[in-house]
């Protein structure tokens, strides 16, 4: 894989599922196609949000098949992030449907039509990508465990100071994969990470409780036990449970449950499609906690980032540059400032 010129610090890779392009369906309307997502789409996005002065600190790798739109390569070039594009003559791209309710709008199923093109740990040899401060990952424990493992040995490989350091890595689990006799699994892989994320659905089905309801006490009672397991190297990392609507809860060995409200509440004209917020919080997550250090304080980077995944069907509009940049005609510093001054009261630092 040829990567782009130029070697600033990389902050984050997003490995997992790759790049897909959608194809909306929601009854009554006209069918959209080639709407951008997937896990690396969206979480790349979360975390160019809050790189304006510093865009090519963020990288980006994927596999794009041979009718991959050059026009989507052009607007993830236009970020001005360090990219990577392996083109692939012999396969299409990776491609979705994507269904919805008519009467809420809210997304009841998704349909692959083709099989999904992802990047792994070891492809990124040879590539400015290849040391990065942080990685974001989809995908299930075995998934995660084996590019862990490729993790080390590419820092060894590397030398230097890389031999002795790892970087900041981000799990977000593979939804059917989150089951009562896959726990045991995902705590142990859970220990190899910094930061476990799974939605609070997908907490409830490691404990044989597959529901949609949110109750505040259960979801923490059951992240605990990721905690007491050990989450990271040391046992210092933490869970995030993201729980749409409700917001999200941080909890670690260090830090006691912390709930951060949305930016929007549910009903909010402002949310579109929530499709991506996920991926998009947990990039922000990652250049939040390196900015900060602190996992909460990167939780509320990450809630302002979901706020403008959702409030289009793909992905936001930026304009300007630099300290001028807006997405979707907002600035994302000054959105994080009203987020943290409507929060206030709520700690902010471990």
């Amino acid at each position: 894989m040829q990567s782009s010129e130029g070697h600033p610090k990389i902050q984050l890779v997003a490995l997992g599922n790759g790049v897909w392009l959608d194809e909306i369906r929601r009854e009554g309307d006209a069918n959209i196609k080639d709407v951008p997502g997937g896990s690396v789409t969206f979480a790349t996005i979360g975390a160019r949000l809050f790189s304006a002065d510093c865009s090519d600190t963020i990288g980006m790798a994927f596999k794009a098949g041979h009718d991959f739109p050059e026009s989507l390569v052009d607007t993830f070039r236009g970020w001005s992030i360090d990219l990577t594009v392996q083109r692939l003559h012999d396969s299409p791209a990776s491609r979705g449907l994507v269904f919805y309710e008519r009467a809420n709008n809210n997304r009841k199923g998704f349909q692959r039509l083709t099989e999904p093109l992802p990047v792994t740990v070891a492809e990124l040899q040879g590539t400015t990508l290849q040391a990065t401060s942080a990685f974001e990952f989809f995908g299930s424990a075995e998934y995660v465990e084996e590019q862990v493992t490729d993790i080390v040995s590419l820092r060894q490989q590397l030398g230097g100071d890389y031999a002795s350091t790892q970087p900041f890595i981000l799990w977000e689990p593979y939804p059917k994969s989150c089951l009562l006799d896959t726990l045991s699994k995902h705590q142990h892989v859970a220990s190899l990470v910094n930061v476990f994320s799974p939605n609070h659905e997908e907490l409830h089905s490691f404990f044989g409780e597959p529901t949609a309801a949110v109750d505040p006490i259960v979801i923490e009672g059951q992240a605990q036990c990721f905690v007491d397991a050990g989450i990271g190297p040391h046992g210092d990392g933490c869970i995030v449970v993201r729980a749409a609507g409700h917001g999200c809860m941080v909890v670690s060995k260090h830090v006691s449950a912390c709930w951060l409200p949305p930016f929007y509440p549910a009903d909010s004209e402002n949310v579109v499609d929530a499709t991506g917020a996920g991926n998009a919080f947990l990039g922000a997550f990652a250049v939040g906690w390196q900015k900060t250090q602190s996992y909460v304080e990167a939780a509320a980077y990450g809630t302002v980032a979901a706020s403008f995944a959702l409030e289009q069907v793909g992905l936001p509009l930026r304009s300007g540059e630099g300290s001028g940049e807006l997405w979707n005609g907002c600035s994302v510093e000054d959105r994080l400032t009203e987020y943290r001054q409507r929060i206030r009261g709520k700690r902010l630092a471990e």
